[in-house]
């Protein structure tokens, strides 16, 4: 999420009345924003603490308008004063005023990340923060979001800079276009009221037209448009119009004002009711927020004082809104990096994050961000006597200079780190890698591979084992270097997720020669199977030919996106056609299919519940009856129940017990469905069920056999994939009684 960042606590609307030569309406303080502010902060922390309300996220495109509205403002008030915008100044402004906080947040933040987290998501961090620090996090997330690996990666604590990204790119164009505005009206020599409502209509066209491409790319690409500048752009557009069109509007009724203000309210609670992480956003439904929002504003604009309206002007609305900034840059790295630590659902956790970071907000607040933003830091020996003149005494915020708000910075940075170690080194006896525990069924005899149910009794006493575990393994890989590229080799080094006839020739594995053939069918889950399959089949003199692809299950029916990048769902029917030609055209011994349980949540033809398990079930049997008479046999995998990322669940204060899953009821009604299609095609076809290789009781461990089993939730490690080959080769060819 993000927070909007520009606000000049003495906000000043621009003068209606100094164009016109009337009295003016331009007052200096409005305590209405500044609890909106609170508001709109508030209720991001609780979305990311709490995960409530729904529409939580919509604070941010409060701040958008208060952005967009204040900075607008201050630019119009200038051109009124001076007859000119400086973007010289625009921008130390917003250097003095961005900068030191946020730096000093991602400096910490990626520096807890290197103590905290495993090396390849510390790695990560650290390049989100470089892309943070350039303004550019609300690109570089959008492209996360598009991994291909369809990972369910853990979130980065630095996600939220997104939005700060879009206020900042917003602000390297608007000031320009504001010049270029008032230097076309300029030519005609319009009057000052003139002038100014040409400002405003430009401004309305050019809101209507970010609008407009908003529900485009809402409507074409969800993912993308959320964290795009275009389509956000309208919402700090709207706050901008306020700000052209304060004239107007600061000549509403008094008796207005207080209904209006109150009807905004009420539009941003209904958006936090009604809103959910599923609406079409930002367009259509962020025009709730924001006319909420805009309504808030436009009712104190040219008013004394806002009356009727304590919830957003009493003191301790204020304040919050007055530290907003700070408490919205610490909020999220506070929520992510201390679940590493304890587990959300520890009694200490809750507590502990909100002292942790309304402390760190306080005091970053008091000794960095507003010394330095009222500082004369960047400005020039002209500008610093100007200043001086104007700015009262009162502006020396508890006698802090910048250098010492600097020093204050150094401080937090090294209490923080040092804080943060301590607590690692004290937590390293949970996470200090010990032998596991003689597994529960290390008395079970010498393993012998031609008795039928040793391989199977030998896995299930190591999956007993490793539930039984009190304390984290040495693993191989070790959990710490657990990332995209722990997957299937096949996958990750050769590229043969998604195969096609440019190639197919590429994605086949064992001697090509080999007497015999298989092909494996499906997507992500299928080619995540690939070691296991690979090392069954290949002492057994098959080759393995891979025709998967990316988000495209194995069996003939038609998926929707599953996000903005999965172009794969839209060529899903052509590559099923194209691949039961090759199956015809290979005729291989042996066809293995497997897809994500999941895909049955994303059928393009909209069944859900009851309709969906149907239509999987036939598509199922109709895709097997396709391939009779082109192989031998056709063997259906089922994907492993999902699990909970270790990212999220092994903290330094965990036991491998809080990482254990089991398999959900979606999941055993996908494997039901499946079994129940493949029954009536007797030996031809069979269904091999994995979760006895993954689970005791329906209780899976996060590694067996001292090897993690996922790496993201949900795919292979690649180890643990290999350790299936023996269980699988005995699936499918189980020895002679």
């Amino acid at each position: 999420m993000s927070v909007q960042s520009t606000l000049e606590r003495h906000e000043r609307a621009p003068d209606p009345a100094g164009s016109t030569g009337g009295k003016s309406a331009t007052r200096t303080f409005r305590g209405d924003i500044e609890g909106l502010r609170a508001v709109a902060v508030i209720v991001v922390i609780f979305d990311h603490l709490l995960g409530w309300p729904s529409g939580g996220f919509i604070g941010v495109d409060i701040f958008f308008v208060i952005s967009g509205f204040l900075i607008t403002s201050l630019l119009l008030k200038e051109h009124a004063r001076t007859g000119r915008i400086s973007l010289v100044d625009f921008y130390r402004r917003r250097i003095r005023r961005i900068l030191p906080v946020s730096l000093l947040v991602l400096v910490v933040t990626v520096a807890i990340g290197y103590l905290l987290l495993p090396g390849a998501r510390a790695l990560s961090t650290l390049w989100d923060g470089v892309y943070s620090a350039l303004f550019v996090a609300n690109w570089h997330f959008a492209a996360v979001g598009t991994d291909y690996l369809q990972a369910t990666n853990a979130v980065s604590p630095l996600q939220h800079y997104w939005s700060l990204a879009v206020e900042e790119q917003f602000y390297f164009v608007w000031p320009f276009l504001l010049i270029v505005i008032f230097a076309f009206a300029g030519r005609r020599t319009l009057s000052a009221r003139a002038l100014i409502t040409t400002v405003a209509v430009t401004t309305g066209v050019i809101t209507l037209g970010f609008l407009a491409w908003s529900f485009f790319e809402t409507s074409t690409s969800p993912a993308i448009a959320y964290f795009s500048t275009g389509a956000r752009a309208w919402e700090l557009g709207i706050g901008a119009l306020l700000a052209a069109a304060a004239p107007g509007i600061a000549k509403l009724p008094a008796l207005m004002r207080p209904l209006l203000a109150w009807l905004g309210l009420a539009l941003i609670v209904a958006s936090l009711l009604l809103i959910s992480r599923d609406s079409p956003f930002p367009a259509p439904w962020g025009l709730l927020p924001v006319a909420g929002a805009a309504l808030v504003i436009a009712a104190g604009i040219g008013q004394p004082e806002q009356r009727l309206l304590f919830l957003l002007t009493n003191p301790v609305s204020r304040y919050v809104g007055k530290i907003s900034y700070s408490l919205y840059l610490w909020h999220f790295p506070v929520v992510i990096l201390l679940a590493t630590v304890f587990a959300t659902d520890s009694p200490v956790y809750l507590p502990l994050a909100v002292v942790l970071m309304v402390a760190l907000s306080v005091f970053s607040f008091h000794f960095v961000e507003d010394p330095i933003r009222h500082s004369l830091w960047l400005e020039t020996a002209q500008t610093r006597k100007r200043e001086r003149m104007l700015r009262p005494a009162t502006t020396r915020h508890f006698g802090i200079t910048p250098a010492q708000a600097w020093i204050g910075a150094l401080v937090v940075v090294t209490l923080v780190i040092v804080s943060v170690s301590f607590i690692a080194l004290k937590g390293g006896t949970f996470s200090t890698p010990q032998a596991d525990p003689a597994p529960v069924g290390a008395d079970v005899g010498p393993e012998t591979p031609d008795a039928p149910a040793t391989l199977l009794a030998t896995r299930q006493s190591d999956i007993a084992a490793a539930l039984a575990s009190t304390a984290w393994p040495a693993t191989t890989p070790a959990f710490g270097a657990l990332g995209d590229s722990s997957g299937a080799p096949e996958w990750v080094d050769d590229n043969c997720l998604s195969v096609s006839e440019k190639n197919a020739a590429g994605c086949v594995y064992g001697d090509p020669a080999a007497a015999k053939t298989a092909v494996l069918l499906g997507d992500s889950m299928a080619i995540s199977y690939m070691p296991a399959i690979r090392a069954a089949l290949e002492p057994l003199g098959y080759n393995v030919q891979s025709l998967t692809m990316f988000s495209c299950p194995a069996v003939n029916i038609s998926v929707a996106p599953k996000n903005a990048s999965d172009a794969s769902a839209a060529t899903c029917d052509d590559h099923h056609s194209w691949v039961y030609n090759e199956v015809a055209r290979l005729s291989p011994d042996l066809v293995i299919m497997s897809s994500l349980a999941g895909s049955i949540v994303r059928l393009a033809s909209g069944n859900e519940g009851v309709a969906a398990l149907t239509e999987w079930q036939t598509a199922t049997a109709d895709t097997i009856t396709a391939l009779q008479g082109a192989t031998d046999h056709v063997a259906v995998l089922s994907p492993p129940p999902a699990s909970t990322p270790f990212a999220e669940c092994k903290t330094l204060t965990s036991a491998p017990a809080d990482c254990t899953y089991s398999p959900s009821s979606l999941y055993q009604k996908v494997v039901a469905t499946e079994q129940g299609a493949i029954e009536k095609f007797g030996d031809f076809a069979q269904y091999v069920n994995v979760v006895p290789w993954l689970c005791v009781d329906n209780t899976c461990p996060a590694f067996i056999d001292n090897t993690p089993v996922f790496f993201d939730g949900q795919h292979f490690v690649r180890e643990a994939s290999n350790q299936l080959g023996p269980l699988l080769a005995e699936a499918l060819f189980p020895p002679a009684a």
